[in-house]
């Protein structure tokens, strides 16, 4: 008996005594959108951390190794480190996790973590935040503006108090700031506000939850600086309220939404056989131009070359080329689309075009004829030597549209190179770094949001049409 109660005594001291595992998290509580880092640690330069995909159903964002080495009574101790970032959004357990530390296995402590629900600012608070729109419902492809409002009381004494605003996201919904702010007061309140654009990639009810905003010295403000500095103060969080969207497809499958005019114009309308018409369609307005197919064209008889479409956030552009062999219309072209203003289906279309083809310049029958030279030499069959007039001709007329189409080809927009690259991006490093050079404000929440998914481990989706959209727009 003496054996076995020494005997475990000696291995109780035998283990290390400061190779003790332990986790623990940044904050016990926490608002919606807010992080939670659970932070697992050992004393000792062996430790094999877990693998951790999702914690109480919750996917990490992002995980962080990190080493440290205290001295205590002269003895060197390393603790090694390693954390994982998630957003819960309702209160959980963290399980316990197993470590496994100098060969031995070591278990942590559960942890739970509340949710709370913010509560809304009112009227006579100190501070407010509201957020609102200037519509609740509408049609995909339309857009709405999102105003964001910070109140702050004129009676606070001065501070050197700053506002950090946390960024509006919701699946499906696509924000545009707009960097000017509104300053104005009443009778209580110095008011600020903040706009968006919001515009849907898809139909539904869609939630975008509470704002927080953050009072306190802080390096990144969005509305800046109230007051004049006198001595800092501890950071405070005031909530918004929160807005529910209803997006509504657009009937009869249509794709197509804005309020535009629709153009087609030749450069003539009479041409010589074997000679190109040149086509020009041309779409202006507002709207979603992106998504406006390119038009097909058929006539009988004749050859057709269409130019890739080329858009902007003001109008759409197609060119043809058309070679006639006898005369023909260029039939009307039409666009169906939900129309903004009329809030229904609309249909635009285009004039047939006449198109007279002259045949003055012969193109002869082959016969069977047979014409004697003066010289009397041989006789010369006529249908081989018509054979070579009609391949000449061929020729020639091929050469002259060719150098046609090459005179009356759009110079490529300068845009168009950077595009084709943010189309064929692989990944947010590839696009993030596209974007970064281009020093384009419209881009802040974009390069945010890529940010975050690269360093910050969070799942942003990047929507490449609506980034085309805005370089479009920006005139870059």
């Amino acid at each position: 008996m003496i054996k076995k109660i020494f005997g475990s005594l000696f291995l109780l001291l035998s283990t290390p005594i400061f190779a003790l595992s332990s986790a623990n998290v940044n904050q016990t509580w926490f608002y919606p959108g807010e992080a939670i880092v659970l932070t697992l640690s050992a004393d000792s330069d062996k430790v094999v951390f877990p693998t951790i995909n999702n914690i109480a159903g919750n996917a990490v964002l992002g995980t962080n190794n990190s080493q440290s080495v205290r001295i205590v009574n002269a003895k060197r101790t390393i603790q090694n480190s390693r954390s994982y970032t998630f957003k819960p959004s309702k209160s959980l357990q963290i399980p316990a996790y197993t470590l496994t530390v100098d060969g031995v296995k070591q278990t942590t402590q559960p942890i739970k973590i509340t949710f709370k629900k913010p509560t809304k600012a009112k009227v006579g608070d100190d501070y407010i935040l509201q957020i609102k729109t200037d519509k609740t419902t509408f049609f995909l492809g339309d857009t709405v503006n999102l105003y964001i409002t910070f109140k702050a009381k004129k009676s606070l004494p001065p501070s050197n108090n700053q506002v950090s605003l946390s960024i509006p996201e919701a699946k499906d919904l696509l924000f545009i700031k707009n960097n000017k702010v509104t300053r104005v007061a009443d009778e209580n309140y110095h008011v600020q506000t903040l706009s968006y654009k919001i515009s849907a990639n898809n139909f539904g009810t869609i939630h975008i939850p509470s704002l927080v905003a953050t009072i306190g010295n802080q390096s990144n403000s969005i509305f800046g600086g109230f007051f004049n500095a006198r001595q800092r103060q501890k950071q405070k969080k005031i909530f918004s309220n929160d807005l529910t969207l209803t997006i509504k497809p657009l009937p009869d499958a249509l794709r197509v939404f804005g309020d535009f005019k629709l153009k087609a114009t030749v450069d003539k309308t009479q041409v010589k056989q074997g000679d190109a018409v040149n086509l020009t369609v041309s779409i202006v307005g507002k709207g979603n131009f992106e998504d406006i197919e390119a038009f097909k064209i058929e006539i009988d008889n004749a050859t057709i070359y269409s130019d890739d479409v080329v858009t902007s956030y003001k109008d759409w552009q197609q060119k043809f080329a058309i070679v006639g062999g006898q005369s023909f219309v260029i039939p009307s072209l039409k666009l169906d689309y939900f129309d903004k203003i009329t809030q229904t289906k609309k249909t635009i279309s285009t004039q047939p075009i006449n198109i007279k083809v002259d045949k003055s310049s012969p193109i002869i029958t082959a016969t069977t004829t047979t014409i004697v030279k003066p010289d009397n030499k041989a006789p010369v069959n006529s249908t081989l030597k018509y054979y070579y007039l009609l391949l000449g001709f061929i020729i020639g007329a091929l050469v002259s549209f060719l150098s046609i189409k090459l005179s009356h080809r759009q110079k490529p927009d300068k845009n168009q190179d950077l595009i084709k690259q943010i189309k064929s991006s692989k990944g947010n490093k590839a696009l993030f770094d596209l974007l970064l050079p281009l020093n384009l404000s419209e881009l802040d929440s974009i390069l945010q949001q890529l940010e975050a998914n690269l360093y910050k481990g969070e799942t942003h989706k990047i929507n490449k049409k609506a980034i085309i959209t805005l370089i479009q727009s920006s005139n870059f």
